[in-house]
C-alpha cells in the first residue's frame, strides 16, 4: 500500500489542534486504516514540540485511538502560550557579557510570539535594549528597514565583535586607526578655525 499523505501538524501557539485532527482523520480515511495503523503513521505527521511530546510517551501508555486523541489535545492545550504584547519586548535586554548573536537570536524569538510588530518599532526597542558599543550606534544612525536588513547588519558587527574576542590585537588596532582619525579630523577643524573658516570640509 502506497504510504498516506498527512498534513503536517503546526506546533502551538499557532495552529488549531482540532483543525489539524479533522484534516488527518479526513486523508486519514481513504486508506481505511486500523487503530494500530493510525498510531504508527500519526507520529509522521507531527512536528517539533509535538513530535517531541509523542517520543516521550511510554510504551502501554496509549491503548487506544481516542486515547491518543484526548491525550494530544491534552497535551497542546497545556502548553500552548499566551501571545504577548509588543510591550513585553522592552524587557528583553541585552546581558551584560551577553553576545550580539546571543541576544539578537533571544529577541527575535520572542518577536516571534508577538503579533502585528511594525520594523520602525522594533529597531527603536533593539536600540533601547542594546548595550553601548558600535552596533547600537550604527542602528541610530540609521535605523534598519526590515527585520532582514537587521539581521543583516548583525552579522557584520557579530564578526567584528567575535574577531576581537579571538584575538584583542585586532581591536586594539581599530581603536588606533579610529583615534588617528579622529586626530586628523581634530587638526583638520582646529587649522579651518584659525584661518576663520566656519564650513568645514568632511
Amino acid at each position: 500500500m502506497e504510504d498516506p499523505y498527512l498534513p503536517l501538524v503546526v506546533a502551538p501557539p499557532h495552529g488549531d489542534p482540532h483543525e489539524y485532527l479533522d484534516k488527518f482523520y479526513a486523508k486519514s480515511d481513504w486508506y481505511d486504516l486500523s487503530d494500530a495503523v493510525y498510531y504508527k503513521v500519526f507520529h509522521t505527521t507531527l512536528s517539533k514540540r509535538a513530535l517531541a511530546w509523542f517520543n516521550q510517551l511510554a510504551a502501554g501508555t496509549i491503548s487506544s485511538l481516542e486515547q491518543l486523541t484526548q491525550c494530544f489535545l491534552y497535551h497542546v492545550f497545556m502548553n500552548k502560550r499566551v501571545q504577548k504584547m509588543a510591550a513585553f519586548l522592552f524587557t528583553i535586554r541585552q546581558k551584560e557579557n551577553e553576545s550580539l548573536r546571543d541576544y539578537i537570536q533571544r529577541f527575535v524569538e520572542v518577536v516571534h510570539e508577538v503579533p502585528h510588530v511594525n520594523h520602525e518599532l522594533l529597531a527603536s526597542i533593539i536600540h533601547q535594549n542594546l548595550l553601548p558599543g558600535r552596533f547600537k550606534e550604527s542602528i541610530a544612525g540609521k535605523p534598519p528597514s526590515t527585520m532582514e536588513d537587521l539581521l543583516m547588519r548583525l552579522q557584520k558587527y557579530n564578526w567584528v565583535e567575535e574577531s576581537n574576542a579571538s584575538d584583542p590585537s585586532l581591536s586594539v588596532k581599530r581603536k588606533g586607526l579610529e583615534e588617528e582619525k579622529s586626530q586628523k579630523r581634530r587638526k583638520k577643524a582646529s587649522m579651518y578655525l584659525r584661518r576663520g573658516l566656519h564650513t568645514i570640509p568632511a
